[in-house]
């Protein structure tokens, strides 16, 4: 990838798994939902904004990003204004007084595409906690 100084906009998805009522994991389905990020690229860093049609209504101003680029290989986090959850009625709420756990970003970017395809995790250690897949577009 050509590393630019630069401000970009990419837009596309993330998922992440649908359980059912006893805690499973959905086999057959999963959660789908649009967003996009703004980012301000330099020397192969990056920091940004970034908002999803999911919680963009709950915050008064868009996550913040931050994340290099190396090679194909990109890399950032994504840190919500305040923590967010869906509640035991099903319904988004927000806790300000809680900070949002840091959601890590890893994926590769596919010149021919020109399109970038990972996964996402967040969780206190790799391996646990929430993730899903993620696939962004540049414009």
């Amino acid at each position: 990838m050509k590393i630019v100084d630069i401000i970009q906009n990419w837009s596309g998805y993330f998922t992440y798994p649908i359980y059912d009522k006893k805690g499973n994991i959905s086999e057959e389905e999963e959660e789908r939902v649009r967003f996009q990020m703004s980012i301000n690229l330099h020397h192969g860093t990056f920091t940004g904004t970034a908002t999803d049609e999911e919680s963009k209504h709950l915050f008064d101003k868009p996550a913040f990003i931050k994340g290099f680029i190396e090679k194909n290989l990109i890399s950032f986090t994504i840190q919500y204004p305040c923590h967010y959850y869906i509640n035991e009625q099903g319904k988004l709420t927000i806790d300000p007084q809680e900070k949002h756990p840091e959601i890590r970003y890893t994926g590769f970017f596919n010149e021919t595409e020109d399109e970038i395809i990972g996964k996402w995790e967040m969780g206190e250690s790799p391996g646990e906690g929430d993730w899903g897949e993620f696939e962004l577009k540049k414009g």
